[in-house]
């Protein structure tokens, strides 16, 4: 990012990085973006999104947090856009997958480790949370839809045979 944020804040600077590394800790750093049409409305987005639900997440641990300010992307549209940059340290590799697939950054860096080593049961914990979560994301997505919009999606999934 070439521009200054606006916002710089660190978190948890007492945590022993190297000892969470040790204990099977993912370092990374994240980019989480938001557009909108109301200026306001898309700060408080990130804002909640970052000082509200990812801080407080269990096993998800926040040191840095650079929000850089939120601009109109197109002068015909009100749209506005911004990103905010989070690095932060994950207990382990499920809680990492975990959080990315809840907040859905549009840009992921791993810092460390260069490699992980999963357990045949790691293994089974994320391939639940990634079947959860995408279960319960696709019934909330159908549930939107009109019947025939619905039908239509079933049939279409129904007639692809390589999985």
């Amino acid at each position: 990012m070439d521009e200054k944020p606006v916002l710089e804040k660190t978190f948890n600077e007492e945590l022993d990085i190297e000892e969470l590394m040790k204990e099977g800790g993912i370092l990374a750093r994240l980019y989480i973006e938001v557009q909108g049409n109301d200026l306001e409305v898309a700060k408080e987005a990130l804002n909640t999104t970052v000082f509200e639900r990812l801080s407080n997440e269990p096993y998800i641990s926040l040191l840095e947090v650079k929000m850089y300010d939120l601009r109109k992307e197109d002068d015909k549209e009100e749209v506005y856009s911004g990103v905010v940059e989070i690095k932060l340290i994950a207990h382990d590799f499920r809680w990492f997958i975990n959080m990315v697939m809840r907040y859905g950054p549009t840009a992921i860096e791993i810092i460390e480790p260069e490699e992980v080593n999963l357990s045949s049961d790691q293994m089974h914990s994320i391939a639940a949370d990634v079947s959860s979560t995408s279960q319960m994301l696709s019934t909330q997505l159908l549930s939107l839809l009109k019947d025939d919009e619905r039908k239509a999606i079933y049939e279409k999934i129904l007639e692809k045979k390589d999985f």
